[in-house]
Parts: C-alpha cells; structure tokens; sequence
C-alpha cells in the first residue's frame, strides 16, 4: 500500500510495532518469522553501514521515494518524510539540519525492509528472500557476516552474546557466494 495515498500518519507506527520490537543487542528485535536482518555499528561507517549496502537495498525500489522518519516523530503521529531512493538524497536528509543525530527509521513504501538508525546500530531487517537477495548482492553471506563480526566483536568467548545475536538475525539466510 502506497503511504501517500491512505492512512499515512497511522501507518508507519503500524509497521513498525508490528516489525521490529524496542530491543536492542544482543536481543532479536524481529517479529515476524518470515525475516532477516543485517547489523552494523553505524559509528564505524561515514554513510552509518558499508555504501555498498545501502547502494544495493535502495536500488531495490526501483525509483519508489523510501520513507524517512524519526522515533520522536513516529511517537507523535507526525507525517514521515519520503526521500529518492539512493544514498546520496537519504543521506542529504539525514543530514540536513543535523536529523542524524536523532534515531530514525528508514523503510520501504512496499513494508518488505526497515532499516533502524539508532546511536550504536545500525540494523536492516526485511523479509528473508530480500535480504537474501541483498547479501547476495554484497558478496554472500560469509562476506556480510565478517563485515558485522568484525563491527560487534566480543572477544573470544562472546561474552556479550554478540556472535549469537548475529547468528539469530541471519537465521534463514544461505552463502551463496
């Protein structure tokens, strides 16, 4: 369903609470069975995860604007923002008048990806065929779990749980490279 034509305010608080809970590493914060999701330190990265990531995912829409919209304002039923489909207009976005220094969602008019930015993470999650297509993308899945490993490394013994939590965010994915 196209946001701009029915429901906009009420949908993307919808979506979300349906999607993702509040919980942050090392807990799973998906809710539906049927998805996957990839995790960065966003601090590591000048475009807040690898560019070619976000080059691959945005070009999934094919044109279709993605909508932009951060937690405060989703709290308070504002209207989101709907920004081009390519990294350099997000990130535009998120930085015009500092917007990246607040946490934000990032999804697909479709609802089949969301991205929440948030001060740490950096967390892509949508249904388990397009994040397979996206890390198909990127080099397989091997490739894309050394990139996350190394941005949550938690020492030998994954004390933290880190390791794990990214093991059951992939669940469902395949290296097909």
């Amino acid at each position: 369903m196209d946001f701009k034509t029915a429901g906009m305010i009420e949908q993307p608080k919808k979506f979300i609470s349906d999607t993702l809970r509040p919980d942050y590493p090392p807990m799973i914060p998906l809710l539906k069975s049927d998805w996957s999701g990839l995790a960065f330190d966003r601090n590591f990265y000048t475009d807040l995860a690898p560019d070619f990531l976000w080059d691959a995912l945005l070009a999934f829409e094919n044109g279709l604007e993605v909508v932009v919209i951060s937690f405060v304002d989703l709290e308070l039923d504002k209207k989101p923002a709907f920004v081009q489909p390519d990294r350099e207009s997000l990130l535009s976005y998120l930085g015009s008048d500092f917007r990246f220094t607040a946490d934000h969602y990032v999804f697909s008019q479709k609802q089949n990806w969301v991205c929440r930015l948030d001060q740490d993470v950096t967390l892509i999650s949508g249904q388990t065929k397009l994040i397979q297509r996206l890390v198909d993308c990127c080099g397989g899945l091997e490739s894309v779990m050394k990139i996350m490993s190394c941005d949550f490394d938690s020492g030998q013994n994954d004390e933290c749980g880190l390791e794990k939590y990214l093991m059951n965010l992939t669940a469902g994915l395949i290296n097909r490279a």
